[in-house]
């Protein structure tokens, strides 16, 4: 399998790829965003806790509206410690992780239309199959909206800067085209270790490591077949619009749905709609690659 649009999005990173400069690169990654997550996420805290908006335990599992915006909110700080490493250990432009502009929104916008249709039809299934409780008012939920579309733009798109530019292109610059298994499986397995929590998914730990390493290679691919950030970012994008602002699990991240399923999500009932997005997926990926790969 070729990927013709791959060698230009990764030449930029061609001149600084060695393997120490990249793990040097994740580690300066990982601590600038950890300081500046604390310091965003404390100055917040105190900040919105004095108006009695939020708690600590709002913040860190998102339960809340003000904890999820301002958990959110909290990924400036990836966004940024990706852009600094970027352009001063690696001596190339932040632009350089998204490929060219137009490019990019153009396909960002046709994948988020795409994405959007079966985010509406996987929705649909899943208010008239699960126990959906609609909690949220529509009018609080509107109120928040115009806040919570902008951070979770911030949030996926942090989070691809740093999995499916910065890392995929720095290994692809270093391994080559051909190293499939470098440069798209290395990182949407760091990316779905990541989203491991075994105290809150119990038994399901695994069945969430295959779906978002799934995600990570189908972002990966999709990259690689665009040149640009843009298609990744968008399905990412309107993903996450549908899990924290339309139906959520019972619990972390729920602060912004509309409707909660009451099942946690470490219950067996749970796993056919981890399966149901996995297909949603795969559907998705193979209409971009029919009609634009």
């Amino acid at each position: 399998m070729t990927y013709p649009a791959l060698p230009p999005y990764i030449a930029p990173a061609r001149e600084a790829a060695e393997i120490w400069r990249t793990l040097l690169g994740l580690v300066l990654i990982f601590a600038l965003y950890t300081g500046g997550a604390i310091a965003v996420v404390t100055f917040g805290g105190i900040v919105l806790g004095k108006a009695g908006l939020v708690t600590i335990a709002d913040i860190s599992e998102g339960r809340t509206p003000a904890g999820l915006l301002l958990l959110l909110f909290h990924f400036i700080a990836m966004a940024g410690a990706v852009a600094l490493v970027t352009r001063l250990l690696h001596k190339r432009s932040v632009g350089t992780l998204f490929g060219p502009a137009r490019l990019m929104w153009r396909d960002f916008g046709r994948m988020a239309g795409l994405a959007a249709i079966l985010a509406i039809i996987g929705a649909s299934v899943v208010a008239l199959t699960a126990p959906v409780s609609w909690d949220m008012k529509i009018g609080t939920w509107l109120i928040f909206l115009p806040l919570a579309l902008p951070l979770i733009l911030l949030q996926t798109g942090a989070e691809e800067m740093l999995f499916r530019a910065y890392f995929m292109q720095q290994l692809g610059a270093r391994f080559g085209v051909a190293a499939r298994a470098v440069w798209m499986l290395l990182p949407a397995l760091i990316f779905g270790t990541l989203h491991m929590d075994p105290a809150s998914q119990g038994a399901n730990v695994w069945a969430v490591l295959a779906v978002t390493v799934l995600f990570g290679a189908i972002a990966a691919d999709i990259t690689a077949r665009s040149g640009n950030l843009g298609a990744a970012w968008g399905m990412h994008f309107v993903n996450n619009v549908q899990a924290m602002l339309l139906i959520s699990l019972a619990g972390p991240l729920s602060g912004l749905s509309l409707g909660t399923i009451g099942l946690a999500t470490s219950a067996p009932a749970v796993l056919p709609y981890f399966a149901l997005d996995g297909a949603a997926m795969i559907v998705l990926w193979l209409i971009w690659r029919r009609r634009y790969g």
